[in-house]
């Protein structure tokens, strides 16, 4: 279970680091799953999102999920400035800690659709997503995740 849980950090951490076109946001997410929150921007239309947190769904355990966004799929305008629509197509790693699966690794992948808004002073943004998910390991299952956060822009 540790080595899987290295494994993981180190996967979430080497996506944070890489070379942006813009900027990078770090925060955190509530919901399911609940735990740190990352996105990288790649250009203006796309970024990389990640997160290293605890899922307590049908598969509870460590869960970290990469997922591939279009940024701006929608802008809804509002006075106070922008909202963004986004959607994405990634996947997702749970190392399953409870149940009949326990120790095992459950993986599939997830399509999110969600809300960004950008603050300027500070640098913060906050988001909604709600995702699809389809593990196929250990065993073909649906599931939904939903969450809100906010993250620091850098």
């Amino acid at each position: 279970m540790l080595k899987h849980s290295l494994l993981l950090a180190a996967f979430f951490i080497f996506g944070l680091n890489m070379k942006a076109h813009a900027d990078k946001a770090l925060g955190i997410v509530i919901g399911d799953p609940t735990g740190l929150s990352g996105r990288v921007q790649l250009d203006g239309q796309h970024s990389l999102e990640g997160a290293l947190a605890y899922s307590s769904g049908y598969y509870s355990g460590l869960h970290l999920h990469a997922t591939y966004l279009w940024d701006k799929a929608r802008l809804l305008k509002t006075t106070e400035g922008p909202i963004y629509v986004f959607y994405g197509l990634g996947g997702r790693i749970i190392t399953i800690d409870k149940g009949k699966h326990d120790g095992d690794v459950a993986l599939g992948a997830r399509a999110p659709i969600g809300l960004l808004y950008n603050f300027n002073n500070p640098n913060v943004e906050i988001f909604g997503e709600i995702s699809a998910a389809l593990d196929v390991v250990p065993k073909t299952n649906v599931d939904l995740d939903i969450g809100i956060g906010a993250r620091i822009r850098f």
